[in-house]
């Protein structure tokens, strides 16, 4: 494998997955990561760029529409080497943070040293993101002893909610269906829908 380039048979589209991901690559020199999207074309993923047609870090203000962010993204990946000091090229990693997208950083010299499979560093940085949403959801919740598990998903954001069987009125549920709501929207002003499904499990039995 040369140098700046990543291994095919480990950054290839998921089985089943004939689309391949949706990655936006940011780079903090522009051109550093030329090699890399070439390789990520060549696995069968689309990959998206900030900047626009004169090099600028944000083609979104000309046109807001032209913002990859409008979309769904399921990685961000930025290209920076290891200690160098952050450019405003890498405008799109805030952007992603601020839009709740799982991101990564890679040298682009050595990105297989960082992520030699980029369907476990996916899977990796989607669960922190998800873990997030989840602790937004316990915070609005409070006292109520809830086991709360988010999935994120292209269009929307699944939350599944158990409480104790002493909220299992109508009421009751939907009391805490529209607080879980109320949290993803304040966590993610962008997000694009939510379904949030509660159910009870049982109250433990008196000693």
């Amino acid at each position: 494998m040369s140098q700046g380039t990543f291994a095919p048979g480990r950054w290839g589209a998921a089985a089943g997955d004939m689309g391949g991901m949706k990655l936006l690559l940011i780079e903090s020199t522009p051109g550093t990561a030329t090699a890399i999207a070439g390789d990520l074309v060549a696995n069968g993923h689309q990959v998206l760029s900030c900047n626009d047609e004169h090099g600028g870090p944000c083609r979104g203000i000309a046109h807001h529409a032209d913002c990859p962010l409008d979309g769904h993204v399921d990685l961000a990946i930025v290209a920076r080497e290891p200690g160098s000091t952050r450019t405003l090229n890498e405008m799109g990693s805030v952007c992603a943070a601020r839009h709740r997208v799982p991101t990564v950083e890679v040298d682009p010299q050595h990105p297989a040293d960082d992520l030699p499979d980029l369907t476990v560093a996916n899977a990796l940085a989607a669960r922190k993101v998800e873990a997030a949403y989840a602790q937004a959801v316990r915070n609005e919740l409070g006292t109520v002893p809830a086991l709360v598990d988010v999935r994120r998903e292209p269009t929307r954001i699944v939350v599944n909610v158990q409480v104790p069987a002493a909220y299992d009125t109508a009421s009751g549920l939907s009391a805490v269906a529209d607080r879980a709501r109320k949290a993803v929207r304040d966590h993610d002003p962008y997000v694009s829908g939510i379904d949030i499904n509660v159910v009870c499990y049982p109250d433990p039995d008196p000693e």
